[in-house]
């Protein structure tokens, strides 16, 4: 009866901080998940082969096509929440926004290393352990060099 009669009621008021915060961030979740639906049920081709959602890695592991999507929509996800947050810090500091704002931060900071390094297959080396490839400036591999 109170959501009924709150809802009758021609004056207007403003929405407090925690309903603000609530419904955006279940607008970013939703959005979030829809574009994850549509790029799971294979609406959207992420590959341009059919057969990749069938090829094996040479360590008997199935590739899944939809992985790097996935993980795109959800680290964008994360990205606008912190952001979100961190307006929302910026303006005036609560402990809930700021402990918000540490979580989507991290797994934000977690989805951009994994979108950067994850993907790569490491080249070990069988005589030495070390990884073959040679790589410069901030990552550089003096074992694989001396090879």
């Amino acid at each position: 009866p109170r959501l009924l009669v709150s809802l009758l009621v021609s004056e207007p008021r403003t929405a407090t901080d925690l309903e603000s915060y609530l419904s955006r961030t279940l607008g970013f979740a939703l959005l979030t998940l829809a574009v994850i639906c549509i790029l799971l049920t294979g609406f959207l081709p992420v590959s341009s082969q059919v057969a990749a959602a069938q090829e094996e890695d040479s360590d008997g592991s199935i590739k899944d096509p939809y992985a790097y999507p996935t993980l795109i929509a959800t680290t964008t996800y994360h990205a606008t929440s912190a952001f979100y947050l961190y307006t929302k810090v910026a303006y005036g500091f609560t402990f809930g926004f700021g402990v918000g704002l540490v979580a989507s931060a991290g797994l934000f900071c977690v989805g951009v290393w994994v979108l950067l390094f994850g993907s790569e297959k490491g080249r070990i080396s069988r005589r030495t352990g070390a990884d073959k490839r040679t790589s410069n400036f901030p990552f550089e591999n003096k074992e694989s060099a001396r090879e």
